[in-house]
This record gives structure tokens, sequence and C-alpha cells, in this order.
């Protein structure tokens, strides 16, 4: 039975398109009772009289769920313990911040952040726990960002109307998304005995990232989509590490969405607070528009933009050639660097990487981690490389991978196992490698000491920081938990880049993981840059490029350019790959003829014409998400003047891609290449694009009136 009283206090938040209103029950729970678009209109979840909706969700070992089991994490006794104590509202910069403060009866304070940006329909939340008594409190799950009201809006149950895009990534796959309704992942309610149970299904439908890859298996954010009203929730969970998105009904006939870091359910994690001592979570954005996909991949996008540090590359959008990808893979000389640099130059390329191999004469990979480069391979020294590469007006890179020792590296050794990740007494090893525990200040130390010497000896001024290995369920030295050892170890690697950018504003760090692995804005909101896949095959490679500013910010997304083949068409669709992310330049250009560098020569040029447009402007995928099975894929940024459009055709000749306010198009032109050497035409209200042969790409500018 739902009730209504006066007593009840209410914070209320309408701005940024958003409407978000916080009750306070009598009995002293926070609530997070709306959290919606203000274009979707519909009145405040009413409180009910033997249910409550925390805003936070805090399990303490010791306690039990509320009137259910099973696996879902909205339902703990711990979580109505938390009582209100204050709230203030405080203005920032470029926004205002919401603090709520609860506390329970043993002594444990609950501190509620909520952050809101100026013109962006998103939050950034997270809680802290402090424990403010006299005892251990054991902590097993604490929520970033819970509400139990998704898709209730009009006349239909959540269950008929919600669809939910599931992200799967994988190595050389990343960013490939599916599109489920809700009653097909069984997200409705429980019928027993001719009656509804809705909100009792023991079941949810959840995801999540298992150790130190976090976008190994999925990408660490979704969208759920009402259909009936078109109100759209999109988010993210800003962790480098382990972490659960989770749906489920919840009583009333309502469906929640809980977003955290690491769990005792899922990871084994588990956080031993003791007096005088405080837990973070990670931070969660979450963003709620209303018109599908579009509009939120741009709400995302603008805030991402918001959260993470400023800094040049992002404005500047630099070009970079890397001499890995279906280039030198790993096998550098003196000899060969000195030639693609030249051809790097002649290019227009502005940095060069020395990516993997230069620090061992043979079989590199159990070898890492010393960072000392191979006489055998550079017999005058590394400096002479990277003086030719200054000479040619290029800045230095170089590839890393810090957080590893290779086990036949001598180094390692020599020293003491508390240096590494380690689990039952031994070394943790993956692929031939040990993993660094950056929770240890010597390794921070030694690490620090690295870069530095790379600096200053080298004049580097980039790194391509990689992580091909993962170290599973993390650590049992040292620490509470071996999941929490994986959050402590990040939280120590993010304040060693503050650190570094502190020293050294100017230097660019690309994030790798092993390709795409690590792609999330833990990392994100400290890194400039992101390698977005290890795909080898420009046509797969497509599928990639074609989804993957839903992950990053276009300007963020390193994609990799890379012909293999002296022929036109290969070249060209390697190139509109990159030309609305960011290019990263590769290849067997030694193999290119003087019409395919010249082809690669005006797409650079071009991006350099257009890339402060893709800095400001925010993605669309005017076919929805791209697949594998796609035969034309579609991608888009749209600029505050001008739009641009990659159209790709694997399976096909002729695209057909719905335009947004066709009947406003002045005109569209292919500006890459600029022979158009394609048919293209406006035709009810969608542009009809007629490429000269399967497996040919095309970039569109398109100006409105």
């Amino acid at each position: 039975m739902s009730y209504k009283n006066e007593n009840m206090k209410m914070i209320e938040l309408h701005e940024n398109g958003l409407d978000i209103q916080f009750r306070i029950r009598e009995n002293g729970v926070v609530e997070l009772a709306d959290f919606s678009s203000q274009e979707v209109k519909k009145a405040v979840m009413e409180p009910k009289e033997d249910i409550c909706y925390p805003a936070v969700e805090i399990h303490r070992s010791g306690t039990g769920s509320l009137n259910m089991h099973a696996y879902k994490n909205n339902i703990n006794q711990s979580s109505v313990d938390f009582v209100y104590e204050n709230h203030e509202l405080k203005a920032q910069a470029g926004g205002k911040e919401l603090e709520i403060v609860m506390i329970s009866p043993e002594k444990l304070k609950a501190v509620y952040h909520m952050r809101l940006f100026d013109g962006v329909p998103a939050v950034q939340t997270w809680t802290e726990i402090i424990n403010e008594g006299s005892e251990d409190q054991g902590l097993t799950y604490v929520s970033s960002f819970m509400y139990q009201g998704i898709s209730r809006g009009g006349e239909k149950p959540y269950y008929k109307k919600t669809d939910i895009y599931v992200p799967f990534n994988s190595w050389c796959c990343e960013a490939q998304w599916q599109k489920y309704d809700a009653e097909t992942l069984n997200l409705n309610g429980m019928v027993v005995d001719g009656f509804n149970h809705q909100g009792y299904g023991l079941n949810r439908y959840c995801y999540s990232g298992k150790g130190t890859w976090s976008t190994c298996e999925y990408l660490p954010m979704g969208i759920a989509e009402d259909r009936e009203t078109g109100e759209t929730y999109i988010f993210q969970i800003e962790s480098s590490g382990q972490w659960l998105a989770e749906y489920g009904s919840a009583q009333g006939g309502n469906l929640y969405l809980a977003l955290s870091g690491a769990t005792e359910q899922e990871h084994g994690w588990y956080k031993n607070l003791k007096p005088g001592e405080s837990f973070t979570t990670v931070p969660a954005g979450a963003a709620v528009v209303k018109g599908g996909l579009n509009p939120a991949a741009a709400a995302l996008t603008r805030y991402r933009r918001k959260v993470r540090r400023p800094n040049t590359d992002d404005e500047k959008l630099n070009v970079v050639f890397n001499d890995y990808m279906n280039c030198l893979m790993g096998d550098p000389t003196t000899e060969r660097e000195l030639s693609i640099i030249d051809k790097a130059a002649e290019l227009g390329c502005e940095y060069y990487c020395l990516d993997a191999g230069w620090y061992d004469d043979g079989f590199w990979w159990d070898r890492v981690g010393e960072w000392k480069e191979a006489s055998g391979r550079f017999p005058n020294g590394l400096k002479e490389v990277c003086d030719h590469a200054h000479s040619k007006g290029l800045k230095m890179g170089f590839w890393l991978e810090i957080e590893v020792m290779g086990v036949a590296c001598e180094l390692a050794n020599k020293l003491p196992d508390d240096w590494f990740v380690c689990r039952h007494g031994k070394r943790h090893i993956d692929n031939k490698r040990y993993m660094l525990d950056f929770r240890n200040p010597e390794v921070r130390k030694y690490c620090r000491d690295v870069v530095d010497r790379l600096i200053n000896d080298y004049g580097v001024e980039y790194f391509k920081v990689d992580y091909n290995v993962t170290m599973g369920y993390g650590s049992d030295l040292n620490s509470d938990s071996c999941a929490d050892a994986i959050r402590e170890h990040y939280e120590c690697l993010h304040q060693w880049y503050e650190e570094i950018f502190r020293d050294h504003p100017e230097l660019v760090v690309e994030n790798c993981g092993s390709g795409g692995q690590r792609m999330d804005y833990g990392m994100l909101k400290i890194l400039s840059l992101q390698s977005t896949s290890d795909q080898t095959d420009y046509l797969y490679n497509a599928n990639i490029a074609a989804n993957v500013a839903s992950a990053v910010t276009p300007e963020q997304g390193g994609m990799w350019v890379y012909p293999y083949e002296d022929e036109e068409e290969h070249v060209i669709y390697n190139v509109v790959n990159g030309m609305l992310l960011r290019p990263y330049i590769s290849g067997m250009v030694w193999k290119l003829g003087e019409n395919s560098m010249n082809r690669m020569k005006e797409g650079i040029s071009l991006y350099k014409e257009i890339r402060e447009e893709v800095r400001d402007g925010v993605p669309f995928f005017p076919l929805g998400f791209g697949t594998l099975k796609s035969e034309v894929l579609a991608y888009g940024v749209k600029a505050e003047k001008n739009t641009y459009l990659s159209v790709w055709t694997p399976g096909t000749t002729e695209a057909v891609i719905p335009l947004e306010n066709a009947e406003q198009v002045r005109r569209v032109s292919v500006i890459y290449p600029k022979e158009e050497m394609c048919g293209y035409k406006i035709e009810n209200g969608n542009l009809v694009v007629k490429t000269p042969q399967e497996k040919a790409a095309r970039l569109f500018k398109i100006e409105m009136k």
C-alpha cells in the first residue's frame, strides 16, 4: 500500500535536463526516489509502507538480506540501518556536488556523493564509508550507484518495454554491443499460483570485470532504453579492475540498476574497516536522456570530457606513428627505425613511437623489466634513433609494460617477493610474467626512476604503456582479500600517474592493455588516449572503429591505420577507419607506392583540418551498433557546424543510411578520398551510397542549412 506523509523530507535537484529527488523516510532511510530526464514527465516514486529503496547499498559481514534471498544486491538489512544525518549542496567549478551523510548504529558513517556538471545530463556518484566506532567492521558490498526506478514511466510495466544493451568486449573484437529486451533476459516478475510477485524474482542479469583486465569480457558500462517513453539510461563504472553492473526486479514492480566495484559474492572482495579507517568506492557515471542511443552516447561523451584530466594532447589530437602493428611487430633495429622514421615524417606524423622489442637482442617477452636498450639492435645506442626522429621534427615515444617483469629478467630474480603479486606463498605468473604490486612504495619508486631516466636520457615525450597479462584474482599478500589488493594496486597506480603528470605536464601516455583490455575511465580520466585493439585485419578493424566511440571519446580512441597492401581501396579503407577517432599510423609503409603514399598523406592532412571538430563533436550511430554480420557499417561525429560520417561496405556495394533532419541538409560531399569514386544521393530521408566494390569505405561531410 502506498502512502504520503508530509513529514518526509525531500532533496530536489532540477537542472541540466535531470530530475533528481532523494526522499528521507520517517525512519531516516535515504531513498533515490527519482533519477530521470526532464523530457519524460512522470510522478516521483511514491513511498511504500513496507518497502525501502536505499540510495546506497552497504553490506556488512554478519548481516543478511531483507525479504529475499539468492544473489541480488539490492536488499540487504545493513542498507536500511543507515539513517540520514545531514546534507550539503556545494558549488564547484563547472557544476555542483551533493553530499548526503548517513550513520549506522555501529557508528559507520556513509557519505554519498553526487557530482553534477553544467549543461550535461549526467552525474558522477561514489560513496565513502568511515568507521567512527570502536570495533572493526567488515564490508562485503558497497554500491557506487543504485537506482530502483528504471523504465517506470508510461503505462506498460518495465519488462514489456525495456531494451538492455550489453557491451561485449574481447581481444581483437572490442565494443561489440548486443541488444536484448528485458523479458529475453528473464527480468520479469515471478508468478506463483496465479499471483504475480513483482520484485520477488530470484534472478537478476549482471556482467562484470573479473581481474586486472577491466574490459576483457565486457566494457564497464551499459545502456537501458524504455521503448514506450524513449527515456534512455547510459552509465559507466570507472574501475580499472573488478566491477559489477547488475539489473534486477525491485520490490513494488520496478527495475533496478546497481553499479559497484568488486563484491564478495562475485569477486571474493572483503574489506576489514578498522576504527578510524575509511573506504571509498570506485566512481560511477550515469546519464539519462530522451531519444535513444545517439542522445545517450552524446551525453556520456560530454560527461567523459568533464571528468578527465585536462591535457594538451586531447586538445591538439597529435598524429602518432607507431612501428608495431603490421609493421616491425616487435623486431626493431637502427636501420629499420631510421628508414621508417623518414616515412613517418614524410606522411606528416607528429609523434613517433618505438614499440616492443627495443630492450632485448633475442626473445624479449619473458625478459622485460629493466628497460635498457639492446646493444645488438642498436649498436650506436638508441639515442641515435631518437636524435634522428627529433631531426625530422617528430617527438619521440617508447613502448613500456611498466607493471610487469619477465620470469627470465635477471633483476626480477634478485628482488623480494613483496614487490610482486603473490598467492599461496608464491609469485603469480601469467604468460611468463610476474606482476609488480604498486602498493609497494619501492616498486613505485623503481618504475618512476625508469620513466624519468628515459625522459632525461632520450628526450622521450610519449609512452605507450601496455599491460599484456593479468593478475587474475589478486594478491593475498598484506591484504584483507585478494580483490581488495587489486583495488589498492589501482589506487596506487592512478596516484603514480598523477604524480608523473605533475612533474611532466606535457608528457603523453597512451593506455594500452593488450589493445583494448583495460579500456576504462579509471585509466582514461588520467591518460589522454587509448589503444582500442590489437586487431591486425583492416576489415575487422572497421567493426571496432564503427562502435568504439561508445567506449571512449572520439579523440581518445586510438585506431590503427596500417595498410599492408599497395592497393588503393585497401589504403582508403584503412584511413577511413581512423579518421573520426585518433589515427595511429603504422603498416608496411616500405611496401607502398607513390599513389598509396599520397592517399595516406591526403588522409592525414585532412584529419588535421577536421580534428578540432572531432575533438568537440559527439558520436552517433545512424544504423545502431554494427556487428560482425553487418554488411554496412556507419559511424559519425556531429560537430557544431558540420557532421562527418564514415561509411563502410564490407559485405555489399550499396549502403542506405538514415539522415537526421534530412530536410535541413544543404550539401553532402565525399571528403576522403577527394576524388569521390562512388555514387551517392539523398533519397527519402536517407543517404544512399554506391561504392565501386565490396570492402570499400568513404568519409562524408554533411552540411546543414
